[in-house]
């Protein structure tokens, strides 16, 4: 038995999981079976975040769960980057992750290695397929994306590991390190752009996610852009049959898009407005076109949906001009102190004693006592 769990075997932890889904399925049209993995996912994350906490960074679909919960979609894998050794290959990166599966958090939960395949996707990558057993039985089967290499522009966000289904038990979740949001959003930009063997990209669900972050965060367009123009080169000189060449500013993919986005937007819940290609295109061009123009974009918005211009700092002043305003100021000072001393005071009347019992004298300017 687990320790310090309500639940005295796997079946009825696994009963209690299945419950919460069911009903948090049901609130959100989601299927069941897509809020377990992504319970299963954020358990396996626990184990790779307990047990090598600065080695990984989480990308794609699952980091946006983790950013804005039940307002972005259910996704399917998980992708993580490692983040540490700039020499370590692949191979290297995928041991290290089936020992950090391998970590025991006591939750009745076993991650076992299945197939293992490496790729070229503009960097060497690796999927790794994992079985998910909670006692003797296996419950799911998830797949994970780690690739290794890819330069940040920011450092790492950092988060708490949430899970969609909400349990007392267990709670040992610990802080997850994030793919920065501006590299993120060039990733999906770049995904848009990119052609595969001639043929034009159908990501119309990374159109939705990219709406998604303009609805939620505020962007610094100096790191965005810098984001952006990096990860176009990688992939550009990626692999082969691969071509990436970003429009100056915001255009439709491919002919397919007016007719094949929205049915991607309905999967995101947290999206608001941009459900019809008019209204995300209206949106895309907004948030897009000045961060694929040749100029710097200012700092997004979300509130006012726009970019708005950082105003320039003036001149700084040196050592030697800070004094001198200084003494100028001193100068002012003293001259305006010395006027104010020259200037004649004006005597006034002395003050008449105070007598209550006694009317005051009766003169110009006062009313007889009474």
């Amino acid at each position: 038995m687990a320790r310090d769990t309500p639940y005295a075997a796997p079946a009825s932890f696994y009963g209690a999981l299945k419950h919460k889904a069911q009903l948090l399925a049901r609130s959100q049209g989601l299927p069941v079976a897509d809020v377990l993995s992504s319970y299963f996912f954020s358990r396996l994350l626990a184990r790779v975040f307990h047990a090598q906490p600065e080695a990984w960074i989480v990308k794609g679909g699952h980091a946006l769960l983790m950013r804005y919960a039940a307002a972005a979609r259910l996704s399917q894998d998980i992708d993580i980057q490692r983040s540490t050794g700039a020499g370590a290959g692949i191979g290297e990166a995928v041991a290290d992750l089936l020992r950090a599966a391998a970590y025991d958090l006591d939750d009745y939960l076993r991650f076992t290695p299945a197939r293992t395949s490496m790729h070229e996707r503009g960097a060497a990558g690796a999927k790794q397929v994992f079985r998910v057993h909670m006692g003797t039985h296996e419950v799911a089967v998830v797949k994970v994306y780690v690739v290794t290499g890819h330069a940040l522009s920011t450092p790492p966000d950092v988060r708490r590991i949430t899970p969609l289904i909400d349990l007392a038990w267990p709670g040992d979740w610990p802080e997850a390190r994030l793919y920065p949001i501006v590299n993120h959003l060039a990733d999906k930009v770049c995904a848009l752009y990119e052609r595969h063997q001639g043929s034009p990209s159908s990501r119309y669900r990374d159109l939705a996610d990219i709406l998604l972050i303009s609805q939620r965060e505020s962007v610094e367009g100096c790191y965005a852009q810098l984001a952006l123009r990096t990860e176009a080169r990688r992939r550009a000189a990626g692999a082969t049959g691969v071509e990436l060449a970003l429009p100056q500013a915001f255009t439709p993919p491919g002919p397919t898009w007016p007719d094949r986005y929205p049915a991607a937007a309905r999967q995101v819940p947290g999206l608001r407005g941009c459900a019809t290609w008019p209204e995300a295109a209206a949106a895309a061009e907004a948030f897009l076109t000045p961060l694929l123009a040749p100029g710097p974009p200012g700092d997004w918005n979300p509130a006012g949906a726009a970019w708005q211009v950082r105003p320039e700092p003036g001149p700084r002043l040196t050592d030697h001009d800070a004094q001198r305003a200084l003494a100028v100021v001193e100068q002012a000072r003293e001259r305006a102190a010395g006027a104010a001393a020259a200037v004649p005071q004006q005597s006034r009347p002395a003050a008449q004693p105070v007598h209550p019992a006694v009317p005051p004298p009766a003169g110009p300017g006062m009313a007889p006592g009474r």
